[in-house]
């Protein structure tokens, strides 16, 4: 199905409200192993036997049967696999809105150009904890040969100062920004942000950078009320286990090797994670749940599809 069909019977669906909230972004971990140690990070710190090539295109297959829309793939980091690109061409041609993260380290030998043909735009993920900073001043040749980039940074309560030098930077280089704050997993040392800080300080970003920054004016504005998480994004992990109802609270309700999404999560285990997401009161600003929660809600949809027009179409 065309992904613009499949975005819109997600919100047709959700809309009406049928039997429960299906998910319209899908996160998927092809790997665990990174070449990195980021402290806020407990992806790294978790093995996990990663599928091959043809069990991860099956994953992808499955999501493409669903109303999923938007795919991340994600790790680790996604280029220690010497089959991403043939990956890539694959959700490609499953028709998604497409990007994948790295920190970067390895786009220096990556077939960018190849990349370029098959995802929306490439995430790099900088940030004081990944100590690859200096690839901030390589952005403008990635821009300048092409190809549509992201800076994806964590801000962390010991470095919400440094974040105006990183969007400068993001903004002289002629890329986009998608800013957000830590998160606080059990196994990883606290280290989220002040929430009024962090509110302040991107309120202020915005109105100096417009569509540099990505992030939505309504995730922004959430920093300074109080929110309900939604099941509209959904976590995949390496294996093709089904993380419900999110990372942080969430354990797994299926596996999409053995079965479908919609089967997955129409089960009982899959609406107890339901149920268990709508008493949260964490409020941990995990980004995938903490943006598209804002969706059905048709002004802060409408911020959200400006933003990334703004950000990505009009510059």
């Amino acid at each position: 199905m065309d992904r613009t069909l499949r975005a819109f019977k997600w919100f047709m669906d959700t809309l009406l409200n049928k039997d429960f909230e299906r998910p319209v972004y899908g996160s998927y971990k092809l790997l665990h192993e990174c070449n990195l140690r980021c402290p806020f990070c407990n992806v790294w710190k978790t093995p996990m036997k990663a599928l091959d090539t043809n069990g991860a295109m099956r994953v992808i297959d499955r999501l493409a049967d669903s109303t999923v829309t938007v795919l991340s793939l994600e790790g680790g980091e996604p280029l220690l696999r010497k089959d991403l690109l043939e990956i890539v061409k694959h959700a490609y041609e499953r028709s998604f809105y497409l990007f994948f993260t790295t920190n970067g380290i390895l786009l220096p030998k990556a077939p960018l150009k190849e990349f370029s043909k098959y995802v929306d735009f490439i995430h790099i993920s900088i940030d004081e904890g990944h100590g690859n900073l200096y690839i901030l001043d390589d952005l403008k040749k990635y821009v300048d040969s092409g190809i549509r980039i992201t800076v994806q940074t964590v801000v962390t309560k010991n470095d919400i100062g440094a974040l105006r030098e990183k969007v400068e930077k993001v903004y002289r280089a002629g890329a986009r920004i998608l800013i957000m704050p830590a998160v606080h997993f059990d196994d990883v040392p606290d280290l989220t942000p002040d929430r009024k800080l962090m509110h302040d300080t991107l309120v202020e970003l915005k109105k100096e950078f417009g569509g540099t920054i990505v992030t939505s004016r309504a995730f922004i504005n959430a920093l300074e009320n109080h929110y309900t998480c939604h099941s509209y994004g959904l976590s995949i992990e390496s294996n093709g286990d089904v993380i419900y109802p999110c990372s942080v609270i969430g354990k797994k309700v299926g596996n999409l090797i053995e079965n479908d999404l919609e089967t997955i999560l129409s089960s009982e285990e899959a609406e107890k994670g339901r149920n268990m997401m709508k008493s949260c009161k964490r409020e941990c600003f995990l980004y995938l749940h903490a943006e598209t929660s804002n969706f059905m809600n048709p002004r802060n949809l409408a911020s959200f599809i400006m933003d990334t027009v703004e950000g990505y179409f009009l510059k």
